[in-house]
């Protein structure tokens, strides 16, 4: 009998008929012998049920779960994280590959963390390499601040390992969110998260992903996710806000000089507010942490001044902004 810890493999499918196999191929060739793979698909119609069910007729270690409605990618997470029966959790796509090492690899480094992720190589709708690595686009953040997750994520969900106590404590995910980029705030906010920069994911980038980190397709969310408007972002604050912690009594204060900031003509309490955490707030950007005291000074001028001098792109206040 195995004395290690069980982990779940918590995979959510739609559709994913052309790449499942080779996904479910990987997670079966894990060394790490005490695993679960957890499957729940969400009303796909192209033969991905199919393939799952003869995955799991022969191994006893794939359950598969059928939704009669689609529940879309954030619900079914939080369905499929909650059948998991595991210590630790490892959130899964359904397009991806895992090197057989991946699961091992995050076990024996997250210690005493909540969360622990790994680096990614990009390949294409094909498998091939694409010679660039996720952290070459994004800045992985490791540290005690979940500032950094306020403008930005490094997390994505395939690279996680996340102790269960973790996505308990994540769940309900709040609505309008995005999982992977929840669960690194409340990790960080807590035991804390720790990076490993080998690249145990092959991460696929096709048309039809959720996201589109090689910036090739049109239309696809890019990493890391960003909310991309004004209320968006309040409401995001206010989610941040809501979580208790120790480092609560900050997120409250930036809602509200955030709120502030949306009413008034200057708003230095903002600007304050973003510099005392300017080395975190701007982590995960290249760009901007490379300068986070310009991209903190250009909130001075309150959204009331930025109306009435550049009108065409605060008509509303919904607009998208730079951060």
């Amino acid at each position: 009998m195995s004395t290690s810890p069980l982990i779940s493999i918590a995979l959510c499918t739609y559709n994913g008929a052309p790449y499942l196999p080779v996904q479910m191929d990987s997670l079966l060739a894990q060394d790490w012998e005490n695993l679960e793979i957890v499957v729940v698909d969400d009303g796909s119609t192209d033969g991905t049920r199919e393939i799952l069910l003869e995955y799991a007729s022969r191994d006893s270690r794939i359950s598969v779960y059928l939704n009669d409605r689609n529940l879309g990618f954030l619900l079914n997470f939080q369905k499929t994280f909650s059948l998991a029966h595991g210590d630790f959790i490892a959130p899964c796509d359904q397009d991806d590959w895992w090197h057989p090492g991946k699961l091992r690899g995050l076990h024996a480094a997250i210690g005493q963390h909540a969360m622990a992720y790994c680096d990614s190589l990009l390949i294409d709708a094909a498998g091939r390499d694409m010679g660039r690595r996720v952290s070459e686009v994004i800045r992985m953040y490791e540290g005690q601040d979940p500032a950094a997750f306020v403008f930005g994520n490094s997390v994505s969900g395939h690279a996680v390992l996340a102790r269960r106590s973790l996505v308990e404590r994540a769940m309900p995910f709040p609505q309008g969110c995005f999982h992977d980029w929840w669960m690194a705030f409340v990790a960080v906010s807590t035991e804390g998260l720790i990076y490993v920069p080998e690249p145990w994911v092959h991460y696929r980038q096709h048309a039809a992903a959720q996201t589109d980190l090689a910036g090739r397709t049109k239309g696809v969310r890019k990493l890391p996710p960003r909310c991309e408007g004004l209320q968006q972002k309040r409401a995001w604050m206010a989610v941040l806000a809501g979580f208790p912690s120790a480092h609560q009594p900050y997120f409250k204060a930036l809602l509200e000089a955030w709120d502030d900031w949306t009413q008034s003509w200057f708003s230095p309490t903002l600007v304050s507010l973003l510099l005392e955490r300017r080395k975190s707030i701007y982590a995960s950007n290249r760009r901007a942490s490379k300068r986070p005291v310009f991209r903190a000074l250009r909130y001075f001028w309150g959204l009331k001044l930025k109306r009435l001098l550049v009108p065409w792109r605060y008509r509303s206040g919904t607009e998208e902004t730079t951060d």
